[in-house]
């Protein structure tokens, strides 16, 4: 690998560090794109190079995530009753449907879920301001278990389909149907993100067909050689995200949030 490609896949993890800590998502939205370009600039072709990039991110994610639901908690904003509804559903949902994904083309893939969200990011970038403060520990029990099983089984499927960790979904349907303030939503995302991407890699290690991956130091299809220097950067920097967005109030942090939504979704459905 030469050190541009190293220098690149650096950038990604800090781009992806920051995305994870501020907005509670995985950072597959960066990881994907760039690791599908990268495997473009080193002539690297394969008919399954798009589920190589998705379960690469995933991989990523685990240790990305890990770092950011830490600091979260640091900071009070982690239900973990909800995380791990939300995950241990998610986690079964994405082995189940990674074997399907596997078997479409990666186009499909990436076009799941994009028409959906751009609704979703516009409700909340439309939204009037909310009332209601910050301090989500001041607010009554909110998380309800069947509709944590939900969104945990709908953050399953996108994170098989798409690579994303699910946040682009778990965020917003917990701020709506829950009730959860923005960024307890956030930092219990992050959370749940980590037993799914778990969940991801293990099914598409176990489901990967013989031979789909010759990328070295590979298992099933992760391109570990890849992964290592997106986690080594990725780890610090969500922590950076997380700080930010403890500075920034819960309103505006919503709003970005949705423009973050319809450039994923954008992204996506076009590209």
């Amino acid at each position: 690998m030469s050190l541009e490609t190293v220098l690149i896949l650096v950038s990604i993890g800090i781009a992806a560090g920051v995305l994870s800590g501020l907005f509670g998502v995985g950072g597959g939205i960066i990881i994907v794109p760039s690791l599908l370009a990268v495997y473009g600039f080193n002539h690297f072709d394969s008919p399954y190079i798009v589920h190589i990039a998705i379960a690469t991110s995933l991989f990523t994610i685990i240790f990305t995530s890990l770092s950011s639901a830490h600091k979260h908690f640091s900071h009070g904003n982690v239900e973990w009753k909800a995380a791990l509804f939300i995950g241990l559903t998610s986690a079964v949902t994405v082995f189940l449907f990674s074997k399907i994904a596997i078997l479409l083309p990666g186009e499909t893939l990436k076009q799941t879920f994009s028409v959906v969200l751009i609704i979703v990011a516009l409700k909340m970038l439309f939204d009037k301001k909310e009332k209601h403060d910050d301090n989500a520990d001041k607010r009554p029990e909110m998380f309800r278990p069947w509709l944590c099983l939900g969104i945990g089984a709908l953050s399953g499927a996108i994170a098989a389909f798409s690579g994303l960790g699910g946040g682009v979904f778990v965020i917003p349907l917990m701020h709506y149907l829950m009730k959860a303030p923005i960024k307890k939503a956030i930092g219990t995302s992050s959370a749940a993100i980590l037993i799914t991407a778990v969940a991801g890699v293990l099914s598409y290690f176990v489901n990967s067909p013989a031979g789909a991956n010759s990328i070295p130091y590979s298992f099933g299809m992760v391109d570990t050689l890849s992964a290592l220097p997106v986690i080594a950067a990725s780890i610090p920097f969500a922590r950076v995200g997380v700080y930010i967005n403890r500075k920034t109030h819960h309103y505006l942090l919503t709003k970005l949030f949705a423009v973050f939504i319809i450039i994923v979704s954008v992204k996506l459905l076009f590209f």
